[in-house]
């Protein structure tokens, strides 16, 4: 009986949404998700908006741990670009990309890539470093936003300090730690020198 009530539940969470509002396990959102077509993933990632990518980040703290293999292939070719589709908590601009590369010794960074015009310009691309998080946040990756990349790959933005113009109140001292959710999808959390800012985000790889 226990057995054929969990089969119900677990039906009637139809959507990505549907089971961050209702508190569903880790696993079952991952099991939906790697189901789905890349199209219909992107779709169900990023209908969970506002708090509930802070709720959704919170259920998904007892998942797999997440590596740099998991953000960019260690079989992408050196200096090519894994673009993210990304979901903020922000009432406006909430949609962005992150695109990430791989060095040949294996550094994986990135920027924001801003769709809404004049954004960009404003705020700088906002690079950053990836690497595993330190004991603080367990099975996390850490994206550092105070290291400087090694190199611009073609295509992307010129480099500019994450200190200057606009950028200073969106990247400067920024931390962001994400999680794993499920293949190709992760979940963050920002902080600057330690603070909570009360922000979190979604991405999905586009692929």
């Amino acid at each position: 009986m226990l057995g054929a009530m969990s089969h119900v539940t677990r039906s009637t969470r139809s959507t990505l949404r549907e089971m961050v509002e209702q508190g569903a396990p880790a696993i079952d959102m991952s099991s939906l998700l790697d189901d789905l077509s890349p199209e219909r993933r992107i779709d169900q990632v990023l209908a969970v908006r506002g708090a509930l990518i802070r709720r959704m980040y919170s259920l998904v703290g007892t998942g797999e741990p997440l590596g740099l293999d998991d953000i960019v292939p260690s079989s992408a070719p050196a200096g090519s670009t894994i673009t993210y589709e990304g979901r903020n908590s922000l009432p406006l601009f909430s949609r962005f990309q992150k695109r990430f590369t791989r060095t040949a010794d294996g550094l994986v960074f990135g920027y924001n890539h801003q769709p809404t015009p004049g954004v960009g310009a404003l705020t700088g691309p906002g690079y950053f470093a990836v690497t595993e998080a330190d004991a603080s946040h367990p099975g996390e990756l850490l994206f550092d936003y105070t290291k400087t990349p090694p190199f611009e790959p073609s295509g992307w933005p010129a480099w500019r300090a994450n200190e200057s113009g606009g950028g200073r109140l969106v990247f400067m001292n920024l931390n962001d730690y994400v999680r794993r959710v499920a293949r190709g999808v992760v979940v963050g959390i920002a902080l600057k020198l330690g603070k909570d800012q009360d922000a979190c985000f979604s991405l999905t790889r586009a692929y």
